[in-house]
């Protein structure tokens, strides 16, 4: 036996294939890890850029038990997960469950994996693993983060599909980072291979996904999870995004020039403000003149735009145009939003401080005029970044909080939003709940807001936001309701036991009692979100803009449904976050979205 490889204790009849528990086979794998050297063989595979993977082919020894594995598997209760960042089902702690083969897999990997893994990593390990099986469908998803939270060391995934091809999606995508440690592009795809067991070092920059599955007829399987061991050290502090605060502009647009003569009209504007002060929010349909908005949405697909693409991929990933590139009536119209008259105009409907009346008074605005297609998304975290960057968090506190964003989900501002976020989807469907400040239920709706005006009322209900007012059955999702007859084999999405595992322990640790007394209401100006949308004809409804009490377990979403020439104003608190989630691949083309964010 080779100087410093112990020999292993193999497990009782070991499902194990004969190459994996061999010395040959673990002195190659251990002296190309270790040196970080790539290797690609019958049964092994290392990849060293951009981080450390390993692929072991031929993983179990026998088709039958693979087979019976499976057959194990799709009885395990599971559940349904959908919030920002995935869209997947999953069962719980295979531990729970003692079945034959379920058991026995379980224990090997507690036992003579654990050993093989400290053995020929030189990764210290404790006896703890987490282990689940998952399921991906059509359009289900899991995007960037790198999994580093709390005691995790090496993460595994063995597929269990016989037939997967590059052409069904579902890979896992490895990123590169930037000088920043930020995740950038996707360098490196790895299509799952039936009986392979796919291993990572979990870091800072292991940042990876699952890609959006594209087929309309297979199902992803695979059971994960993660060796534990030692606490790692805490990482450094990420950076922020950068958000560029503009002042207004000190000059007088012609407003009417652009919009509806019935938004300018002095009882007009009063309604409107009452209606922001009751519910924070509003929906103006056919905001802009005929004639102009359909000017503006011919020059928005101008090829002669500049288009980059924006993250890093953990927050967000969508286009901003590069306002100097814009054609003439559209750079017109995107500068109109930073004008003192604008200001002033959302002064009136808002009663918003956004007029710098005094040297005390500095209200600023930022602009993004977006482009979507489909893989755009963007995450809860996104917008508590933009808050930092904008000197809302008291600068005493400012290295603390630094540390809370902008971080992968492994920081404790995260877990706080992860469990949150989580509450949404596993929660009672509570959704008719009044959330503080921004969320009205749609009987709001219904009831006369301005009994002596007919002309606003038929503006404000000609279209508006969707609020979600859902029975105790339902699920408080931002996703479309799917057909779980078609999977095979069947899961059990309806299962209401509590053991079924929750996507926190997938990606985050739970709060304690200490953490969740620390959350305390901070005393700051809120923000007022100005959204226009464009050429969203085929853009399917469900491709909504949301809008989330992260506070709020059982909290209700508003989606601004995709729709052309309406003007939303939401008044946004620093807890309520803003995200428009993944663009799935059956949408084609772009659509775009400008989007304007006030603060007092």
């Amino acid at each position: 036996m080779a100087e410093g490889v112990p020999k292993l204790k193999k497990f009782k009849h070991s499902i194990l294939s004969d190459h994996v528990e061999s010395q040959e086979f673990q002195e190659i794998f251990r002296k190309h890890w270790l040196n970080q050297m790539s290797i690609k063989t019958k049964n092994l595979e290392i990849i060293v850029e951009p981080f450390r993977v390993c692929k072991i082919s031929n993983f179990i020894r026998s088709e039958s038990f693979m087979d019976d594995l499976k057959s194990e598997l799709s009885e395990v209760q599971s559940k349904r997960l959908t919030m920002d960042l995935y869209q997947f089902e999953q069962t719980n702690d295979l531990a729970n469950y003692c079945t034959d083969n379920i058991g026995i897999f379980h224990e090997t990997f507690k036992t003579t994996m654990v050993t093989w893994m400290e053995n020929n990593t030189n990764i210290e390990l404790s006896s703890t693993i987490s282990m689940t099986g998952s399921c991906y469908c059509d359009t289900d998803y899991l995007l960037c983060h790198d999994d580093n939270m709390g005691d995790r060391r090496i993460a595994f995934i063995l597929y269990l599909m016989p037939t997967w091809s590059a052409k069904d999606g579902g890979t896992l995508d490895l990123f590169d980072t930037d000088d920043k440690g930020l995740p950038k592009n996707v360098v490196r795809s790895i299509v799952p291979e039936y009986n392979s067991l796919v291993f990572f070092e979990v870091s800072d920059h292991s940042y990876h996904q699952v890609a959006e599955v594209t087929s309309p007829e297979l199902s992803r399987w695979s059971i994960n999870g993660w060796f534990h061991g030692p606490q790692r050290e805490c990482r450094p502090p990420h950076p922020q995004i950068e958000c560029q605060l503009l002042d207004p502009i000190d000059k007088e647009e012609d407003l009417s020039y652009w919009i509806m003569d019935t938004y300018l009209t002095a009882g007009i504007v009063e309604g409107i403000q009452n209606d922001v002060e009751k519910k924070s929010y509003t929906y103006l349909g056919h905001f802009l003149k005929p004639k102009m908005y359909e000017k503006l949405s011919q020059e928005i697909v101008a090829e002669s735009i500049k288009w980059k693409r924006v993250g890093p991929a953990n927050l967000r990933n969508y286009e901003v145009a590069e306002a100097s590139s814009l054609p003439c009536t559209l750079k017109r119209f995107y500068d109109m939003f930073g004008t003192i008259s604008f200001f002033r105009l959302l002064k009136n409907y808002t009663q918003l401080d956004l007029v710098p009346d005094n040297k005390n008074m500095k209200p600023q605005m930022s602009i993004e005029l977006q482009r979507w297609s489909k893989g755009c998304y963007t995450l809860i975290c996104d917008k508590l970044s933009e808050e930092e960057s904008s000197g809302i968090v008291d600068e005493d506190n400012a290295d603390d909080e630094k540390s809370n964003i902008n971080s992968s989900r492994g920081s404790i501002e995260e877990e706080k939003l992860q469990k949150r976020c989580i509450g949404l989807s596993l929660s009672d469907g509570s959704g008719g709940k009044k959330v503080d400040k921004i969320l009205e239920t749609n009987d709001d709706w219904n009831r006369d807001p301005f009994e002596d005006d007919k002309v606003l009322r038929s503006i404000l209900k000609d279209k508006k936001p969707k609020v979600d007012k859902q029975d105790e059955s339902e699920e408080a999702s931002c996703s479309k309701s799917e057909d779980y007859s078609k999977r095979s084999p069947p899961l059990h999405p309806d299962s209401e036991d509590p053991e079924v595992s929750d996507i926190g322990d997938y990606l985050s640790d739970s709060l304690s009692e200490d953490d969740q007394d620390e959350e305390e209401e901070q005393d700051v100006p809120g923000t007022l979100d100005v959204i226009m949308q464009f050429n969203t004809n085929d853009v399917p409804e469900s491709e909504t803009i949301d809008y989330i009490d992260t506070k709020e377990l059982d909290s209700a979403l508003i989606h601004i449904a995709p729709d052309d020439n309406h003007l939303s104003l939401v008044y946004k608190q620093l807890s309520t976050c803003r995200l428009h989630k993944y663009v799935n691949h059956y949408c084609e083309g772009y659509f775009y979205n400008l989007i304007c964010t006030y603060r007092e």
